[in-house]
């Protein structure tokens, strides 16, 4: 049981992690799960990760190409290459940011990494979907706002269906 002066208990078995991950789980903040709240699981999208991954080698490529007419074949690999690190590491940065586990309530949406760290808490003010494969969600969280791309290849057809609904829905209030 977790209790402080100006709180009620709350048994830790319903409690979800909030905010960022600290070194230590004593310092984590833990927000209650309330009943109207369902928490989704999200598979790595590998579709997603397909196509970031050939845009980046599209650009590398292509900067090797138009580099090799002034700089000769040799001389325009080392920037190309570069270029290419660079976007394998901006890949491995997304890849690390995306949500494993979405949990949305009433008028609230929170996603959240591998690790429980919270990614973002707030209120759906936009959904889109794109026919059957991707669900932008628009999350307001203070005066901030966070665009969260959901592929539907990252889970069920019906969990996917759902999760549409309910940010469509949620969005509109």
């Amino acid at each position: 049981m977790i209790a402080s002066s100006d709180t009620a208990a709350v048994p830790v078995q319903q409690l979800a992690p909030v905010g960022r991950d600290s070194l230590s789980a004593a310092r984590r903040m833990y927000a209650p799960r309330t009943p109207r709240t369902s928490r989704i699981a999200l598979r790595p999208s590998w579709v997603l990760q397909a196509l970031l991954l050939a845009g980046i080698s599209i650009a590398s490529l292509a900067s090797y190409t138009t580099l090799t007419q002034w700089l000769g074949l040799w001389r325009a690999l080392p920037p190309a290459l570069a270029l290419a690190a660079m976007g394998g590491l901006a890949f491995a940065t997304w890849r690390r940011a995306q949500p494993a586990f979405i949990e949305i309530g009433i008028d609230r949406l929170a996603a959240f990494s591998r690790s429980g760290s919270g990614l973002v808490d707030g209120r759906p003010i936009g959904a889109a979907q794109w026919g059957g494969a991707l669900l932008s969600l628009v999350i307001e969280a203070g005066e901030r706002r966070r665009n969260i791309l959901i592929a539907a290849d990252s889970l069920d057809a019906e969990s996917f269906r759902m999760l549409a609904v309910a940010a469509r829905s949620a969005s509109g209030r």
